[in-house]
């Protein structure tokens, strides 16, 4: 006879007590004891009734949280977004990444294993669900899938519904391709930079000088784009990073916190982007507005402005330059003049140096001696005429 799972019970046995009908059945509550429910009725029918819901009764009884083995991943997942929404709300947790793990959810988990309860969730399951994933979707999308997975699972284990996160045993995720990072050497940031200053449509766009402030910072583009005016200090020459331009859904674009505290930083500006500053101070700055505003001085739309960065790059050698190529290049550049992992995740904002060297820190690129680390992302290359105003991105 097949040993009953925690929470479940056996089929109805008949009987018959003092001229009534008489139902038994057998449980597994979850204690992992086996129990037994009686019930009479008038018939067959009526003691069946009463004895399998005495039975559901005694299994919610001996459930001390909202979910069990028997809920669904799907449940368990909108719990989840809950609870981290309630994160959100403290400040605790950027809304964009609730945005992204509210997608990967509705798009992939749910339509994919949301109807298996819980106790089914094996770690071999979600390797074929993971595995799937992969095929269908790419790399990207399974790595965050089993974050997203992974979190879910975590919650429901602590909330006792899962005795382990299945997840943590699951197979590693390898990529089909070779995804060391890749960064622009000193030479090839002169010449994307001729790129964009060559270009009217980056022009229109203020790509140039976008792309310069980012090099010489290594901001995220979401915090470049949320730096203000009064954020500078002219005159000792730092920036004060203490805001991200976010896409909220309902809300639109607004500024928030860094995406952790490590991230809320204070930065040494190369003399060459101090200059580039002042200059652009005298052009734009009328109020205390964002350093690189919109048409209506507002913030920009950092997926707006990574579309015009496509569109720039596409047909030329700098296809594969994306905004997140210059983190990248700075990280690539202070290695090769003998920084510390340290130092450069604190100029990129990172709170583990595992993540600096691991994602960030290319070992491909050619670095010539230069006199200062980031006085090697001045371009040399002759400027074509800068646009005297702004339009909507």
């Amino acid at each position: 006879m097949r040993r009953l799972g925690l929470g479940e019970h056996g089929d109805v046995i008949y009987g018959e007590r003092s001229g009534r009908t008489l139902a038994m059945v057998y449980y597994r509550d979850y204690a992992g004891v086996r129990r037994r429910v009686k019930a009479t009725g008038r018939s067959k029918a009526e003691a069946r009734r009463t004895v399998l819901k005495a039975v559901e009764q005694a299994i919610a009884m001996g459930v001390d949280a909202e979910f069990s083995p028997k809920s669904t991943l799907q449940d368990g997942a909108r719990a989840w977004l809950n609870d981290f929404e309630a994160l959100v709300e403290r400040g605790a947790r950027s809304p964009s990444t609730l945005d992204l793990y509210r997608d990967a959810v509705e798009r992939h988990v749910i339509p994919g294993i949301g109807g298996l309860r819980l106790g089914e969730m094996t770690t071999a399951r979600v390797d074929r669900f993971l595995r799937g994933v992969l095929k269908t979707k790419g790399y990207a999308t399974a790595k965050l899938t089993r974050t997203v997975l992974s979190g879910i699972c975590g919650f429901m284990t602590r909330q006792g519904a899962l005795p382990s996160n299945p997840v943590r045993d699951a197979g590693r995720l390898e990529s089909d391709h070779d995804r060391t990072p890749r960064a622009l050497t000193p030479a090839e940031v002169r010449e994307w930079l001729a790129v964009l200053d060559g270009n009217r449509d980056a022009q229109r766009k203020d790509l140039p000088e976008l792309a310069r402030f980012i090099l010489a910072t290594g901001l995220r583009i979401g915090e470049a784009l949320g730096v203000r005016w009064s954020d500078i200090d002219f005159d000792r020459g730092v920036l004060t990073v203490q805001r991200t331009v976010i896409r909220v859904k309902g809300k639109g674009i607004v500024a928030s916190r860094p995406k952790s505290k490590t991230s809320m930083r204070v930065l040494v500006l190369p003399g060459w982007c101090l200059t580039m500053l002042t200059a652009r101070r005298q052009r734009f700055a009328t109020h205390d507005g964002p350093v690189f505003a919109d048409a209506r001085g507002g913030y920009r739309d950092k997926n707006n402005v990574g579309a015009s960065f496509r569109r720039v790059r596409k047909g030329t050698q700098f296809d594969w330059v994306k905004p997140h190529t210059y983190r990248k290049t700075v990280a690539t550049i202070l290695d090769g003049q003998g920084a510390s992992a340290r130092m450069i995740a604190d100029q990129l904002g990172h709170a583990r140096i595992s993540m600096t060297q691991d994602v960030y820190m290319s070992r491909r690129a050619v670095h010539p001696s230069v006199a200062a680390a980031l006085e090697s992302a001045d371009p040399d290359a002759p400027k074509a005429s800068r646009p005297q105003g702004r339009e909507e991105t």
